[in-house]
């Protein structure tokens, strides 16, 4: 199977590549406790995928906290990295290796597009032998404005010298869909969380597992004309 030119692929990697998404919310779970927050879990739902400082700065705003942007940030950034490089975290989400394996096959550049800190991005990797699939990492610091403005999938696209029309987005969220989109790339919304309440209603399409038959599926695909 030949690779149309320039074709590229931009995994998240919070629910795409790891598991993370139901520890993140009990982890927020306790520290909005500890700020004093009531939230409800509709209102949750809305921070998934959401750059930091955004998700924070709103949060911030609604319950009128005392603690900076910054500082708020800080807390749950340390909290991140804590619960990352525990074995809570120790293997990728399942199948999702098969995938990477078959791009990395027949060629498809691949790279990584999160909204998290670079340091707990790279843990992960690291610890999860991930590394040597991806051509480069872009994080929520590395640019203005994160998910769900499309600055981090066009700087992904800049890094691998390809042109955002001939990238393929793997998002778990609204807000990563969003950014995709509005970056002009076609998206996969992988719902493979049961329990995950995001509208993925406008990707191009839609998986639930990382099994054989959707990884076949996926290459078609990523491979086919826009």
């Amino acid at each position: 199977m030949s690779k149309p030119a320039g074709r590229a692929v931009i995994f998240d990697m919070d629910g795409v590549l790891i598991d993370s998404e139901p520890l993140y919310t009990e982890m927020n779970k306790e520290l909005f406790a500890e700020l004093g927050i009531n939230m409800d879990p509709s209102e949750y739902h809305q921070f998934v995928g959401m750059s930091s400082p955004l998700m924070w700065t709103m949060i911030r705003d609604n319950y009128s906290l005392q603690p900076s942007v910054v500082e708020l940030m800080n807390m749950e950034k340390a909290r991140i990295h804590k619960l990352l490089s525990s074995d809570r975290i120790s293997s990728p989400i399942g199948g999702v290796e098969n995938l990477l394996d078959a791009l990395k096959d027949i060629g498809i550049i691949m790279s990584v597009a999160s909204s998290s800190a670079r340091k707990n991005v790279e843990t992960v990797l690291k610890k999860l032998d991930l590394e040597k699939y991806f051509a480069g990492i872009v994080c929520g610091e590395d640019i203005e404005n994160g998910k769900p403005a499309p600055d981090i999938f066009l700087k992904a696209s800049e890094l691998m010298s390809t042109q955002p029309v001939n990238c393929v987005v793997i998002e778990d969220s609204y807000n990563g869909l969003c950014g995709a989109k509005a970056a002009g790339m076609r998206c996969i919304g992988y719902a493979g969380d049961p329990s995950s309440k995001q509208d993925l209603t406008g990707a191009d399409m839609i998986v639930k597992s990382f099994q054989k038959v959707d990884i076949d599926k996926m290459i078609r695909f990523i491979l086919s004309e826009n």
